[in-house]
């Protein structure tokens, strides 16, 4: 039998890494995942950045507009030896679009906003004590090889060291793109593929596609310098899963009468705030991710030192909770269920190692694997699906990342 094999794994990061707080760190550093990758920042018309809906570079100056602090915790997971991308783009946007009039068919420098701001980007991070590895491009609106080889060297002056690609369609203008970056600036910049195999990228799964990636790699002379990264979906907590098209996510439970018992474990609390209604507190639940539960009071509620909230008030936590008596409040939790609706197979961890084993064994293995969304394992932390329950879930970040290494460390 032969030894396992080291494998790259990798996962995608939204709103419940930038607002999830101390335990969203801990949590990605207890599962040692390899890499991190922040997603998704968007470029406006005029090169304002944003991390999905918060503005945090403009004018060549990072400050968020919302308290999100991800400087200091790229350097905490960096401290932890996890490696930090930052993912461009995503579906239903026009970030590659904008990009593309900002490059202005060329390779800009400094006074240019789309190259101020990620270098502002890069800046902060290092100045904080971290760095960001590289920039992954999810480029799905405008799917041109001069606009990404353009951006990429771009990138590169400005000093990032490393590029990852992630099509899940129009494979000879990505192939292009690597062939040009593997010319100017030259081999290993572009050092990971980020195969799609699920949502719109879901017949990737098949075999044959994961062999003829490697083979547009092994063709552009990025053999041994380009990982293969195919990714798989989670279980999803949808429509929502706070707040969906006006109106509460179809996955939350309603507890009459609970708040979180005043004598359990409160690290987990990521923030609170006043609200007219439970409703809004939801809607502000849904914009800031990383919730997966929180109490809301109808009438002053004592629960000791430091714990006293007044009516309106909305406590938001990340985890598991213990309910405590309390007729002033009122409870909402992430427990509705959870399905999977992106994978053409299951979007439980056993799914996805019996997928990973499937890729480990075509001709040219692949050499990692990706998990699309930290998000939404966090959302369907409380749903029970995969066997789970509310108090031992079955779907956790260590969970998923586990999926990866042993589908492709598993040998005959």
């Amino acid at each position: 039998m032969s030894a396992a094999k080291p494998v790259s794994t990798r996962i995608y990061a939204g709103g419940a890494l930038a607002f999830g707080g101390k335990p969203a760190i801990e949590d990605l550093k207890a599962a040692k995942y390899s890499i991190v990758i922040i997603w998704s920042v968007h470029v406006e018309t005029n090169g304002d950045l944003k991390l999905n809906d918060t503005i945090f570079v403009s004018g060549g100056v990072y400050k968020e507009a919302e308290p999100m602090n991800l400087p200091s915790t790229v350097a905490q997971l960096r401290a932890a030896g996890i490696e930090v991308l930052f993912s461009v783009g995503s579906g239903g946007t026009r970030d590659f679009t904008n990009i593309a009039a900002l490059l202005k068919g060329g390779v800009p420098g400094p006074g240019n906003p789309l190259y101020d701001n990620f270098n502002a980007l890069k800046r902060a991070m290092t100045n904080a004590g971290g760095d960001i590895n590289g920039i992954d491009l999810d480029n799905e609106d405008n799917v041109v090889a001069s606009v990404m080889v353009n951006f990429g060297r771009m990138l590169r002056n400005i000093g990032y060291a490393r590029l990852t690609l992630c099509p899940y369609y129009e494979s000879q203008a990505w192939a292009d793109t690597l062939t040009q970056l593997n010319q100017n600036p030259g081999p290993g910049f572009v050092n990971a593929v980020h195969l799609q195999c699920y949502s719109g990228g879901r017949d990737n799964v098949n075999t044959g596609v994961a062999q003829s990636w490697q083979e547009i790699i092994a063709s552009t002379g990025s053999a041994g310098k380009c990982l293969l990264i195919p990714g798989l979906a989670t279980n999803q907590a949808e429509p929502g899963p706070w707040w969906h098209k006006s109106a509460p996510g179809k996955s939350i439970v309603e507890t009459p009468d609970v708040a979180m018992f005043k004598g359990a474990d409160w690290s987990k609390l990521l923030r609170t705030g006043n609200y007219a209604s439970p409703q809004l507190a939801m809607q502000d639940a849904q914009r800031h991710g990383g919730a997966t539960f929180f109490f809301y009071c109808k009438s002053e509620l004592n629960l000791g030192p430091g714990k006293q909230f007044k009516a309106g008030d909305a406590a938001f936590f990340a985890g598991q909770p213990w309910w405590g008596s309390a007729p002033q409040g009122v409870s909402f939790s992430l427990s509705g269920g959870c399905k999977n609706i992106y994978n053409n197979t299951g979007a439980c961890p056993s799914d996805l190692e019996a997928q990973y084993r499937i890729w480990s064994k075509i001709e040219a293995p692949v050499q990692g694997g990706f998990i699309w969304l930290y998000d939404s394992v966090v959302d369907c932390l409380l749903s029970g699906c995969c066997g789970g329950t509310e108090k031992n879930p079955a779907t956790t970040a260590l969970a998923y990342r586990n999926a990866i290494a042993n589908g492709l460390g598993a040998s005959d």
